[in-house]
């Protein structure tokens, strides 16, 4: 949330602009190019407010131009394998407001592509803006409700929260198995539109098999909310993979994290998860996200290397339960604190660290105006005791390829992310693995539907 950008494309967001669309040329499936069904070459362009209910079909490809809103009682379906591209020229968005759906489901081996609109070898970081979906659950502020970044979107546009009655279950429709290539956008100082933004969005909503590749901030930001998550991916964003604000208290099991060491936002604080509430916690109501079975991969120690942070970042007002993870190749630390808050709660045990792998290339553990733990060893000895364990290098976690143009984060025999795995408390109702990080040695879960050439992609 660090970038500087005139707010020039916020009034070319809210204004459609009449420019002739070029049919797009579709490959063959491919293990870099995963788009079995791909359309015809047609492309339709969406804009304005959808208001009823709109279905596409695979058979065309859709341009989203400006601000793209499903109001509340309409509904934007889209079967799998459609590519819907957002037009740099306008910012695009698609913001599902308050009451709206979203019901977007590929599969494993026929995703639903969000992309550029440009062409293939020439899309880039944060050619368009993103996809915000806004509910009715929770939100941490004093009277349960909120606007996207302050309203910077607009006067009525991506309000979220139930208010002083949240509905918790809220259902703002299902997300499954898709791609958002190149989208984010950072629109003032501090006021950006992520990859994927979920803004108080209830349990009964669906999330999971998404990657977020190329962003121009966040890869996945939570705003509140309740909503529950799988399968993840943040691949080579500008800023933090996963970033939790506004009282955010939903699940999320296995989850991808891979920095590109000349990606950042220049500030030195792309970080793999970015846990911080700012403002002022209403009714005691702190983020408490909990996550299992994650690999955060940093970005090392490559040339640009110093514009990143530490992958974890345990940040003002906010607890957090992380277990199960694999967190290695750290610029300045693997796990940080910035402040007592964070420390005093991991060591009330509000918050968790437990059964986790952790290496960072300059520490493994940082503490910054932290009282609670006396030192860096006090903290290392207390973790100790809750199954933590560190590794030398990035090399010793086992993984079978961490290059990042083509990773594969499957375990090898002999890494020691083997059989380490607890599910108590929290956890109990997650999926029991016996391996610790996002996959074990035999099952990528990631086949058939991701992309890790998404540049150069034909749509």
């Amino acid at each position: 949330m660090k970038l500087n950008m005139s707010s020039k494309w916020f009034a070319l967001a809210l204004v459609a602009t009449s420019m002739s669309i070029a049919s797009c040329s579709k490959s063959d499936p491919s293990p870099v190019d995963p788009n079995p069904n791909p359309g015809s070459g047609d492309v339709e362009v969406i804009e304005g407010k959808i208001t009823s209910n709109k279905v596409l079909s695979a058979s065309k490809t859709y341009l989203l131009r400006g601000y793209v809103q499903v109001m509340d009682g309409g509904t934007l379906e889209i079967p799998a394998g459609t590519i819907i591209k957002g037009e740099k020229a306008t910012k695009a968005a698609l913001i599902v407001e308050k009451g709206g759906k979203l019901k977007a489901n590929g599969t494993a081996t026929n995703p639903i592509v969000f992309t550029s609109d440009q062409t293939s070898g020439n899309r880039n970081v944060g050619d368009w803006s993103g996809i915000i979906i806004c509910g009715k659950s929770k939100v941490n502020s004093a009277d349960g409700t909120s606007q996207y970044e302050s309203g910077v979107l607009g006067a009525t546009v991506a309000t979220y929260g139930g208010g002083t009655n949240p509905v918790l279950n809220d259902n703002s429709g299902e997300l499954t198995y898709a791609r958002i290539e190149f989208a984010g956008n950072p629109i003032q100082t501090d006021k950006e539109i992520n990859g994927l933004t979920l803004c108080a969005v209830g349990s009964e909503t669906k999330i999971h098999h998404i990657q977020v590749s190329y962003g121009g901030d966040d890869a996945f930001e939570f705003f509140g909310g309740t909503v529950n998550a799988s399968h993840l991916i943040a691949y080579r964003g500008t800023d933090d993979d996963f970033d939790f604000d506004q009282g955010y208290t939903g699940t999320i099991q296995y989850g991808i994290s891979i920095k590109d060491p000349m990606i950042s936002d220049g500030a030195g604080t792309s970080r793999g998860i970015e846990l911080e509430n700012k403002a002022a916690v209403a009714n005691n109501m702190y983020s408490r996200p909990v996550l299992s079975n994650f690999t955060f991969i940093g970005p090392g120690v490559g040339t640009d290397v110093d514009k990143h942070g530490a992958t974890v970042h345990f940040g003002l007002n906010s607890r957090m339960v992380l277990a199960n993870s694999i967190i290695v190749d750290g610029k300045t630390a693997g796990i940080e604190f910035n402040s007592d808050f964070p420390a005093a709660e991991l060591k009330a045990g509000r918050s968790i660290l437990s059964n986790n792998m952790v290496f960072g290339n300059k520490a493994n553990y940082v503490l910054k105006d932290v009282t609670s733990f006396a030192s860096v060893a006090d903290l290392t000895g207390y973790l100790n005791g809750f199954g933590d364990f560190t590794v030398a290098n990035l090399a010793a976690a086992g993984l079978t390829n961490t290059t990042i143009a083509a990773p594969n984060l499957l375990l090898k025999a002999d890494s020691p992310a083997l059989g380490k795995a607890k599910y108590e408390g929290d956890l109990a109702s997650l999926t029991k693995e016996t391996f610790i990080g996002a996959m074990g040695t035999t099952t990528d879960w990631t086949k058939g539907w991701a992309s890790w050439d998404p540049k150069n992609n034909k749509y």
